[in-house]
């Protein structure tokens, strides 16, 4: 038993997962849209009505902070932070002028794939044709792609990238998307009828 599970924790999958903080934030908080409404339904002290209620409430709130937190991560937070690297580490020469994080996220994905399999990569062509590792490279980084066993990673890109979306885990969920769920949760249950009911169950 021991060993499968550490078979599981010690897959090259399983620990590329835990280490995107986007995808254990989002697991995470799945997993609390989906346990919280559950424990708060098996909570037989509580009338039915209420418990409906709150479960509603709660799994709506995990879901809407989940889509905010991901629209803000992908659209603000990656390439914000991306771009701040770039700049700080631009005299380094650890991190190409990528056009954005999602060109470097495509080089980093090929780059990690067998050699063989690398030309047939649907990710290839959204690596620029030009961009070298710096001006005086003589060849391109799609040419090293193709070319090398091991091309470079530039792993500070990749910890620039982690590093925005734990901070956008901070500011994001923490904060931005709970104060705009709070805004916007209260109008969706109304929708739902659920708001009405529980202010008459509050008048009575």
């Amino acid at each position: 038993m021991i060993d499968k599970i550490a078979a599981v924790l010690t897959n090259p999958s399983f620990v590329n997962f835990a280490q995107n903080t986007k995808a254990t934030v989002a697991t995470e908080s799945l997993f609390k849209a989906a346990g919280r409404p559950a424990f708060i339904m098996m909570d037989k002290n509580v009338d039915k009505d209420t418990r409906r209620y709150a479960a509603v409430k709660e799994g709506l709130y995990q879901i809407l902070c989940l889509g905010i937190y991901m629209t803000l991560v992908a659209v603000f937070f990656k390439n914000a932070g991306f771009k701040l690297a770039q700049k700080l580490m631009k005299n380094d020469k650890v991190l190409p002028a990528f056009k954005n994080a999602d060109e470097y996220e495509n080089y980093y994905k090929v780059a990690l794939m067998p050699l063989k399999q690398r030309q047939s990569s649907n990710l290839l062509p959204k690596i620029s044709d030009t961009l070298k590792e710096d001006k005086f490279s003589k060849t391109t980084l799609k040419e090293n792609l193709l070319t090398q066993q091991k091309p470079n990673l530039y792993e500070a890109g990749k910890g620039a990238i982690e590093l925005s979306y734990l901070t956008g885990s901070v500011i994001g969920l923490a904060w931005i998307a709970s104060e705009i769920s709070n805004k916007i949760l209260h109008p969706i249950m109304g929708a739902m009828g659920l708001e009405k009911s529980k202010t008459r169950r509050n008048d009575s």
